[in-house]
C-alpha cells in the first residue's frame, strides 16, 4: 500500500512539474511581448517627448526674436 502511494505520488509530482514548466515557459513568453510592448511604447513616448521640446524651443527663439523687434520699434 505504501508503495502504491509513493507511486501516486511520484506520478502526480511528474505531472505537476510539467504543468509548472508548461506555466513558466508561458509566463516567460508574456513577459517578452511585454517587454517589448514597453520597449516600443518608451520609444514612442521619447519621439514625441522630443518633438514637444522642439516646437516648444521654436516658440521660445520666435518669442524672443518678436520681443527684440518690439523693443527695437519703441527706441525708434
Amino acid at each position: 500500500m505504501e508503495s502504491e502511494t509513493s507511486t501516486s505520488l511520484h506520478e502526480n509530482w511528474k505531472e505537476e512539474k510539467e504543468d509548472l514548466r508548461n506555466e513558466i515557459v508561458s509566463l516567460q513568453k508574456e513577459f517578452a511581448k511585454f517587454k517589448k510592448e514597453r520597449k516600443s511604447e518608451w520609444k514612442l513616448f521619447k519621439d514625441k517627448f522630443k518633438n514637444d521640446l522642439e516646437n516648444i524651443e521654436k516658440s521660445l527663439k520666435n518669442l524672443k526674436a518678436l520681443h527684440k523687434k518690439k523693443e527695437k520699434e519703441k527706441k525708434k
